[in-house]
């Protein structure tokens, strides 16, 4: 049996699940170190703000219960430093980590709170995201096809006879026939040519690994879209703030940091001279930063071993080594300097930075004890798994499944005719090209299905109710919400069943297992709770 992860343990013991709760008030609470406390363990108080800050995000718990979580948790990470869980060097690695990259963090957040968004570059990146070009296109088999082809429109041939003709000779194949397509809906190496392009105009061909493109932009136009635009000032907004970091970082690394070019020019990590394990003892200094340490060779040899997940030998077979050296340099100053800086502005005095570096250790600690003293405990019967799933067969049925062809009209009378056609032999592709009536498939709201098999529970009720009990080969219509009414063709029904136990095992040994260590622990909690002072000032 696998170990639980402690993760999940820490979450559900501490009640961290999305929900909503009310907001405790502060009065006639005491108040320790000039914040108003719920409790204390041990002398160690649980503020108010830190209660209240977990129950708005318990899911359906009470006051009561949240608050015996915190105590729990407090109590084991209490037990966890007793016993020296704190002082082992993988959670002090862990925890200075988290610490360096949480205060750079709070520096990038200072930085940009007060950034605005660029209106100029909303507009831009809105028309961008709502620009639709109208186009026709072919894909021609052989380069030489597709160069003559080019050849003869510039002759005054038309574009679409050329397409038709290489076509039926079995030397192309059909793309757009100008349709109307968002940009985002498009290859990205036809964007590229298409957005240089001039209304009517002919592109160059465009090599794929299937053929070779031609292609003609017929029009553009500007759908409005009011979703879009929000998205568009979300992304100017981005965009602004990943620039004025840069901007920040540029200035920082200027103000603090000297790189040492001559070294770096000199350092070929590919060389088998002296060779890339000689380099990591390398003492040579490659860049200093003002009141710290120097950053050496040997150092950014070794940052450059921690990104090869592939191994040092392939990178130096395929030259990957050299080109990220200076990147790799220019992180480890980033990284430094960013530090240095705010530790100048003393970000690490803050509430809301020290809030996160405390939560994070709660997070090791609890996660580290639960790991060591739990977790080897917990034991799991073949038969336990067995009986579970037999007594919870339906948590672990596969619901019914259905492929669908749909058709979707406007007026009733319309999708009652197709059926009535569907029924007596017409065929439904046919249909699809010619009945009257129909809705088109990018029109909102519409539902499209591409035969893939879904679950009818996953269907509008509405819908599910029009094919409950449908076989395949039945036709069902369907009237939306919104209108439409939808000819639905069944293809195929996969009834439900149950997963099969060997399939399901490791899900219910799993929930099974992180049932045992959830109450083992608060178990535990319990035995230290009546051995520990704790006192509870919150009523209620």
């Amino acid at each position: 049996m696998k170990q639980s992860s402690w993760k999940w343990i820490v979450v559900l013991l501490a009640g961290l699940v999305l929900g909503g709760a009310g907001i405790a008030s502060g009065q006639d609470l005491p108040v320790i170190d000039g914040k108003k406390v719920v409790a204390t363990v041990a002398g160690e108080p649980i503020t108010l703000d830190e209660f209240n800050r977990d129950l708005a995000l318990a899911h359906g718990a009470s006051r009561s219960e949240v608050l015996r979580r915190l105590i729990n948790v407090r109590l084991i990470v209490q037990e966890a430093k007793r016993i020296g869980l704190n002082e082992l060097p993988e959670t002090i690695k862990m925890i200075d980590a988290f610490s360096s990259v949480t205060l750079r963090e709070e520096l990038m957040e200072r930085h940009v709170k007060d950034v605005k968004v660029d209106e100029k570059e909303v507009e831009k990146v809105y028309k961008e995201s709502i620009k639709e070009w109208k186009i026709s296109s072919v894909l021609v088999d052989k380069e030489n096809d597709a160069k003559k082809m080019v050849e003869e429109i510039k002759g005054g041939k038309s574009f679409d006879e050329l397409s038709k003709q290489l076509i039926a000779a079995g030397k192309a194949k059909k793309g757009e026939q100008g349709e109307w397509l968002k940009i985002k809906d498009i290859n990205p190496e036809i964007v590229k040519v298409a957005s240089k392009m001039k209304m009517g105009s002919i592109s160059p061909i465009i090599p794929f690994q299937s053929g070779f493109v031609i292609l003609r932009l017929e029009d553009v136009r500007y759908s409005e879209d009011p979703e879009a635009m929000k998205q568009a000032r979300e992304e100017a907004l981005k965009r602004k703030k990943v620039q004025a970091l840069k901007d920040y970082s540029s200035a920082l690394i200027k103000k603090y940091a000297t790189v040492k070019q001559d070294v770096l020019n000199s350092l070929n990590f590919e060389s088998k001279t002296p060779g890339f394990e000689a380099l990591l003892k390398d003492k040579r200094v490659v860049a200093e930063i003002k009141g710290e340490t120097p950053i050496t060779v040997g150092e950014l040899t070794q940052h450059l071993r921690l990104q090869l997940f592939h191994g040092i030998e392939r990178a130096i077979e395929s030259k990957k080594l050299n080109p990220q050296k200076a990147p790799a340099l220019e992180e480890m100053i980033y990284k430094r300097v960013f530090r240095k800086e705010a530790l100048r502005l003393g970000l690490e005095k803050t509430e809301g930075y020290r809030n996160k570096v405390e939560e994070y250790e709660t997070s090791v600690l609890f996660g580290a004890f639960i790991n060591k003293a739990i977790v080897p405990d917990i034991k799991l019967k073949e038969e336990e798994i067995k009986s579970y799933y037999n007594n919870h067969l339906k948590e672990y049925t596969m619901p019914e499944m259905m492929r669908i062809k749909d058709l979707v009209f406007a007026k009733r009378e319309d999708g009652e005719a197709c059926i009535e056609k569907l029924r007596k032999g017409t065929e439904f592709q046919w249909l699809a090209a010619n009945a009257e009536g129909q809705v088109d498939k990018n029109a909102k709201g519409v539902l499209t299905f591409d035969e893939k098999p879904i679950m009818t529970n996953d269907l509008p009720e509405g819908m599910r109710k029009a094919i409950h009990g449908a076989r395949a080969g039945d036709f069902r219509l369907y009237e939306s919400p919104q209108g439409y009414f939808y000819v639905l063709a069944i293809q195929d029904v996969i009834p439900s069943k149950p997963q099969p136990y060997e399939e399901a095992k490791e899900t219910v040994a799993r929930k099974l297992f992180d049932e045992k260590v959830k109450k083992a622990a608060e178990d535990y909690a319990d035995k230290l709770r009546a051995m520990s002072d704790v006192k509870i000032y919150l009523k209620g």
